[in-house]
Order: structure tokens, then C-alpha cells, then sequence
């Protein structure tokens, strides 16, 4: 399990960087867009909520858990689809700044300030979906306390929906030259020290953190260990945006960001690696 001592650094981190992305970086977070109606989620989301909510994604009226919410803006995109969202997160500094934003942008969201697997029992069997994307795994160290978590909350019949980073490409932190400093699988606790956030590497504050590595067939597993239902595995070669802080260089020529390392044959650029991956489970009625 994870001690105390980890715990407590990654929560000192993330107040840290609820902080920071809550006074003004506008240009990864875009606090003040989605305030005023924009909506976070993209093509790759939109391709997972018809998968979980066949035909066309629809959440209205559903009961939806965004679990490790962070500043919550996925929250107040499904809200403002007719969702009754709950978010989950353990930074007071992250729920704050989301019950202010939602107030912003005229709809309502539950918080509930704890650890994503240990959540409150008046959670259980509530949600018809829970909502889980992009950075939450690798704060996790056991994925089977975490499934077995989203599991307990699920209603029956209710489904999981998680839009994570693949793990072959958090093995990089530079394409060129290709550096592998980060395991694909399960190695142990990395302790790393960052300068700046994800959303501004040259701002003037350092982190320390501890993470988690976990390969795919790991979260497949711990997902049928928790008795879910697998509904859905795709892996994602491009991106309309790079989660990883400037990893992937530039957009390419049709707009989409892809992760290719080193070089292709006889020059020709590398093909690209997975840079996401979406599964959908469900709890068997």
C-alpha cells in the first residue's frame, strides 16, 4: 500500500499545482473559456462516451463521478450536458477552485475531498458512469484498490470510462534523442523532482513527487479483478493536444500531435507510438 510519507508529498504537490493552474494559465486549462461555455472534451472522449453510452453518449440525467478531478473541467462539461456530476479529488486547493468555477459557469457539481481508493461509503453503487482521464493512474500504486473502488461506486449495469496515457509513452521524456528514464512496468515507487508544472515547464517552482508505473495488461487485469466487465480497449496514435508538456513537439501538418521516436527508415520520419488509450468496463447488472 502506499505509505504516508509518498501520500503526503504527492497531496503537497498537487495543492502546489492547483495553485498554479488556478491563477491564470489560461493557455493549458483555459479556466475563463470553459466558464463562459466551452467544452473539454474532445474527439477521443466523445468516441468513449458513445462506447460506454450507446448510441450517442448521452449523460442526461445520469448520475456521473469524475474521480481524480483535479480543477474539474471535464466536471463542468458534463453538467452542462444535463449530467448530476460528483467529483472526486484529494486537493481542498483543486475542489475550491472547481466549486468557484462551476458557480462561474451556472451549474451544479457535488465535491467530495478523498483519496480515489479509499472513497466515502455513501458513494457506493451511486453512478451510472465514472469518468477517470488522462494522468490518474501513475499516482496510483496498486491499480486492484482503485478498480475495486470504481467498482463499489458503480451502480449495476453502470460503466467506467478511463482516457489514460499509455504507458509506452510515459516511458519517454524526449524523443529526440529518445530518453527511457521511466518504467513500463511496475518497478517501485519513482521519486522525480520537476521544475515547473506539465502546463509551464519554465515556471519558477519546483515539485517532488511520487509515482507509479503500470503496463497495460496490469490495468486490463486489475479491472477483471475487480470484477468489472471489459466493454472497450482502443490505443490512440494522435492527439489534439500534448498531455505531456511539450514531449511531442509541434502539431503536425493536419493539426494532430503524435509521438514519434528517433528516426524512420532511411530518414523517413518514425512511426508514431500509442500515446493514449481508452478502456470502457462495466459492473455486471
Amino acid at each position: 500500500m502506499e505509505s504516508p510519507d509518498h501520500r503526503a508529498l504527492n497531496r503537497a504537490h498537487w495543492e502546489r499545482l492547483a495553485r498554479f493552474h488556478a491563477g491564470g494559465d489560461d493557455t493549458y486549462y483555459r479556466l475563463d473559456a470553459v466558464a463562459t461555455g466551452h467544452d473539454t472534451l474532445g474527439d477521443h472522449e466523445g468516441v468513449a462516451l458513445r462506447r460506454a453510452l450507446p448510441p450517442d453518449g448521452d449523460v442526461r440525467g445520469l448520475e456521473v463521478l469524475h474521480l481524480q478531478c483535479h480543477l474539474g473541467l471535464d466536471a463542468v462539461s458534463l453538467a452542462r450536458r444535463g449530467a448530476r456530476v460528483c467529483a472526486l479529488d484529494f486537493s481542498p486547493t483543486a475542489l475550491e477552485t472547481l466549486r468557484a468555477l462551476a458557480a462561474r459557469a451556472g451549474v451544479e457539481v457535488e465535491t467530495v475531498e478523498a483519496d480515489a481508493c479509499a472513497p466515502p461509503a455513501h458513494l457506493d453503487h451511486r453512478f451510472d458512469l465514472v469518468w477517470a482521464t488522462i494522468g490518474v493512474l501513475c499516482w496510483i500504486e496498486d491499480l486492484g484498490p482503485w478498480m475495486r473502488a470504481v467498482a463499489r461506486m458503480l451502480k449495476p449495469g453502470g460503466r467506467l470510462v478511463l482516457l489514460e496515457v499509455h504507458p509506452a509513452a510515459s516511458v519517454f521524456s524526449s524523443a529526440r534523442p529518445p530518453i527511457a528514464d521511466f518504467p513500463y512496468l511496475n518497478d517501485g515507487a519513482q521519486v522525480e523532482t520537476f521544475q515547473g508544472s506539465y502546463t509551464d515547464r519554465d515556471a519558477d517552482f519546483e515539485s517532488t513527487s511520487v509515482g507509479w508505473a503500470h503496463g497495460l495488461g496490469e490495468t486490463v487485469e486489475a479491472a477483471l479483478g475487480a470484477g468489472l466487465l471489459l466493454r472497450g480497449l482502443d490505443e490512440h496514435l494522435d492527439c489534439a493536444f500534448d498531455p505531456f508538456g511539450g514531449l511531442m513537439g509541434p502539431a503536425e501538418a493536419d493539426g494532430r500531435f503524435r509521438l514519434r521516436i528517433g528516426e524512420g527508415r532511411e530518414g523517413a520520419p518514425a512511426f508514431p507510438l500509442p500515446i493514449l488509450f481508452t478502456l470502457v468496463a462495466e459492473r455486471p447488472a
